[in-house]
């Protein structure tokens, strides 16, 4: 998203205390940043090692990507560009807050359940009259941590062979907006996933900029209903599902769409009167085979 003269980003967000849209102008990094979301507790490399190396190496080159994919299309995009785009857009949804912490949590119960229950570890515990659970012993007395190892395995999940590969495959273009078509907003859970990755109406939808947005199908027929829909009412369900599927912020360079964010991020801070479904699903469903 473009910034204005400042280095400001306007970001707009549903105030549950005073009940109204809110609008907050800061620079791009105070925006949707957790501190320690992807912290380790101790590695060799420093406890930012996992985002700095991994997904800092990821960002870096799906950015390369993102710029030749909007200069050239799609068409021109070499395998390692289009490998590279696929790992950041599967890296969107991981790195959500909500997916990191079930990571981090769920995993680690998985391999303390994993060495608690293991009679080969508790009966040498017991052989050197060791009384903690493996667990505890291996996290208090040894000093690993057990989150660290899961959350570590969320590199397989952006590297998944059997995802990544149908992506990488399935059919790509671009959405370009006219100057009487509006313009794209951009939420802090931007990409908008349609269906299961192996469906024929699998859908993925990233705006990469107010006037572009990246879209790839599985279904040749899908791909050409998509390049039909008028440009214009593409970015207004394309909208209406950021804003819906938002963790709390949607960014915008166009003051026009305040008329309509504050219904529809009250709705999802609401969650009881949000819609079942995305806009862009719902929509789809009427023009999709």
């Amino acid at each position: 998203m473009e910034q204005d003269g400042h280095n400001n980003l306007y970001g707009y967000s549903w105030d549950t205390k005073t009940q109204k849209l809110a609008c907050k102008k800061k620079g791009l990094d105070a925006f949707c940043f957790q501190l320690g979301l992807l912290s380790l507790r101790v590695h060799k490399l420093g406890r930012d090692a996992l985002e700095r190396s991994f997904f800092g190496e990821i960002d870096g080159r799906g950015a390369e990507a993102r710029d030749l994919l909007l200069e050239n299309g799609p068409a021109k995009l070499s395998a390692d560009h289009r490998c590279d785009f696929v790992r950041l857009l599967l890296s969107l949804d991981v790195r959500r807050p909500v997916n990191v912490e079930r990571v981090r949590m769920e995993g680690r119960d998985y391999f303390a359940k994993g060495l608690n229950t293991d009679p080969q570890i508790l009966a040498v515990m017991a052989e050197h009259g060791l009384h903690e659970t493996p667990s505890d012993y291996v996290e208090k007395v040894l000093g690993a941590s057990l989150e660290d190892r899961a959350l570590s395995g969320i590199q397989r999940l952006v590297d998944n062979p059997t995802v990544g590969g149908v992506l990488i495959n399935a059919r790509w273009d671009l959405k370009k907006l006219g100057p009487s078509d509006g313009s794209f907003v951009l939420s802090d859970r931007p990409l908008i996933r349609i269906h299961g990755y192996n469906s024929p109406g699998a859908t993925w939808v990233l705006p990469l900029t107010p006037k572009v947005a990246f879209f790839a199908v599985n279904h040749a027929e899908n791909l050409a209903k998509l390049r039909s829909v008028p440009p214009h009412r593409f970015a207004k369900e394309t909208n209406k599902s950021s804003t819906l599927q938002a963790e709390r912020f949607v960014f915008s360079t166009d003051v026009h769409h305040e008329t309509w964010l504050g219904k529809y991020l009250r709705w999802q801070m609401g969650r009881d009167f949000a819609p079942k479904e995305s806009a862009l699903k719902a929509f789809l469903g009427t023009v999709f085979v």
